[in-house]
């Protein structure tokens, strides 16, 4: 069964809330701070997030999993909202990932939904970034009131980009039957990101954007886990060679199907069906 994003925790079966859709008030700002992050290529754990927080990159760029399947790759201009309680992975892709982040929390203590805004106007966003951390590190008497204020600036310019980026239905509509087609052509070897691109008559790009923002899933991920699928329901059958699972399922050959078997699943495809069939 391929997993996809929902708005349930899979623990405990909650719905987890939009910040956009759901217009929150802020009950109070905890930390504000500019860091920078140097773990390049090293997963980094966080378990039940202390609190909110809105972060904005400055630079490097961070893929983020969280324990629901969703996935976010931040790179600079990007705010991205962390939501309380929140458990996930983070794993830096360039030497320095520096960021400004507010720690604050919701007067609503319902569970919400992390995610990311690409501004249109990143520089008036770091900037507006930039000012709530000076205001917070140099203090007076009005700094609470000025910096709650530039909080919720934030929070106004993540809800303009949210907007901004609204996909129509009719766009839904067609990253739906993109993924529909993937479904039941995912082993024809000829598939790819520009054949789908095309059917739809769009770019490469704005395709892999459009369907990462409906599925949070690259279409490229899709693909092959959809792969990895139908590769594991074959290797059920003893008398199949890896080889012959792979080709089936849409890979071009076993090696490239064993390199990602391994990244998705952590096991070699010859030590998973051994450990199957002796089940």
């Amino acid at each position: 069964m391929i997993k996809f994003y929902t708005n349930k925790r899979k623990e405990d079966d909650v719905m987890e809330l939009d910040i956009v859709e759901n217009k929150f008030s802020i009950r109070q700002i905890i930390d504000v701070i500019k860091a920078k992050n140097e773990h390049i290529r090293k997963l980094l754990t966080v378990k039940d997030r202390h609190s909110d927080a809105f972060v904005y990159v400055i630079s490097g760029s961070c893929t983020y999993n969280f324990n629901d399947d969703q996935e976010f790759t931040v790179n600079a201009g990007d705010i991205f909202y962390l939501a309380h309680h929140a458990n996930y992975t983070m794993y830096i892709h360039s030497d320095e990932y520096q960021f400004i982040f507010c720690d604050f929390e919701f007067e609503n203590h319902d569970l919400k939904k992390s995610n990311i805004y690409a501004p249109s106007n990143a520089s008036y966003a770091e900037n507006t970034f930039r000012k709530l951390l000076y205001i917070y590190t140099h203090h007076t008497s009005i700094s609470f009131f000025e910096c709650m204020s530039i909080l919720y600036d934030i929070y106004g310019i993540i809800a303009l980009t949210a907007s901004t980026n609204y996909m129509s239905n009719s766009i839904k509509t067609k990253i739906t039957e993109a993924k529909e087609y993937i479904d039941t052509h995912f082993n024809d070897l000829s598939l790819s990101i520009s054949v789908l691109a095309d059917k739809l008559d769009i770019s490469d790009v704005y395709f892999r954007k459009l369907f990462k923002s409906q599925y949070n899933m690259s279409p490229s991920k899709y693909i092959n886990a959809i792969r990895i699928n139908n590769a594991q329901r074959l290797m059920k059958h003893s008398f199949l060679s890896l080889e012959t699972c792979a080709l089936k399922s849409g890979f071009s050959s076993l090696q490239y199907f064993s390199r990602v078997f391994k990244k998705m699943e952590g096991i070699s495809p010859g030590k998973y069906r051994k450990e199957k069939l002796n089940d």
